[in-house]
């Protein structure tokens, strides 16, 4: 009888917000984080290779807490402040909270009596997991523009969006095709999938890419980093069944809410037509008391 291997029943993806900081936002894998936005930003290499990361602690609030948020923040040897964040799944508000923190991320940064032309350009990189909409891209880059001209105001915000699902559908780049390109679309489905075989294969002659399997390997075999990727997983459940409850429950409250006035309209035209009180009563469900205060 052949023994069951828990390695093999226990997956990891990186669409993990605490599996996608453990990968790449530690100071040992610091070479994985450059080569990634090496594939995103246009931005001099040697920048990148000096970046520097503002915060490589995993503090219990967050990793435990419903308000935690554990996203990847660093800053470029140009000033460029950068923060990275996974959401699994797209929702309406989601465009503009994410211009929110990069307001909040602008404006943190200029101390007080600064003028303003010390702000550093601040750029946001989100990863998106499920039910992108607003474009069909892999890769998106918002800026501020003029209308006709399409010329830049300013290029200090910037805002990226990455969509794994149109990762996980792209077939494997050709090995003419933008090198560039190809190594974000890897990178893309390897934080897509909760395969290891297919992560393997990625890495497969990548080096730093098998760094980063590397570290998920250590994931899978280490009971207290299986435990806090399993305690975030677990929140991202609770937090879709949260956001699915509340959108039944506003609905059916406004439902009731329209109906409600529906019938107070009605009870106040046939009151002022001199209908008795109990017939519209009968008629619109309302008590004859709520219909004497109208």
């Amino acid at each position: 009888m052949t023994e069951n291997n828990s390695d093999d029943v226990f997956k990891i993806t990186l669409r993990n917000d605490y599996a996608f900081k453990r990968v790449f936002g530690t100071e040992e894998n610091k070479a994985v984080l450059q080569d990634f936005l090496d594939c995103v930003l246009d931005i001099p290499a040697q920048d990148i290779a000096e970046l520097v990361l503002l915060d490589k602690e995993f503090h219990n609030h967050s990793v435990n807490d419903k308000t935690g948020i554990l996203d990847v923040k660093l800053r470029l040897k140009n000033g460029t402040v950068i923060d990275i964040e996974i959401q699994n799944r797209w929702n309406d508000e989601f465009a503009q909270r994410t211009v929110f923190y990069w307001a909040k991320m602008y404006t943190e940064n200029l101390r007080k009596g600064e003028v303003y032309t010390k702000l550093p350009k601040c750029i946001t990189i989100n990863i998106v997991g499920e039910g992108f909409t607003l474009n069909e891209l892999l890769h998106s880059e918002y800026r501020v523009l003029e209308k006709r001209l399409h010329t830049e105001l300013s290029d200090e915000l910037e805002i990226h969006f990455l969509n794994l699902t149109k990762a996980k559908e792209k077939q494997p780049a050709k090995a003419d095709s933008d090198e560039k390109t190809r190594r974000l679309v890897n990178w893309l489905k390897f934080i897509e999938t909760d395969d290891r075989e297919v992560r393997a294969m990625l890495a497969d002659s990548y080096p730093v890419m098998e760094q980063a399997n590397e570290t998920v390997d250590v994931m899978l075999q280490d009971p207290k980093e299986r435990w806090l990727y399993e305690n975030r997983m677990k929140y991202e459940h609770d937090k879709a069944s949260w956001e699915h409850f509340g959108y039944t429950k506003g609905v059916k409250t406004g439902l009731q809410q329209g109906v409600r006035q529906k019938a107070l309209e009605t009870a106040r035209i046939l009151k002022q037509l001199g209908d008795p009180l109990q017939k519209i009563a009968l008629a619109t469900g309302l008590s004859e008391a709520e219909i004497e205060n109208l």
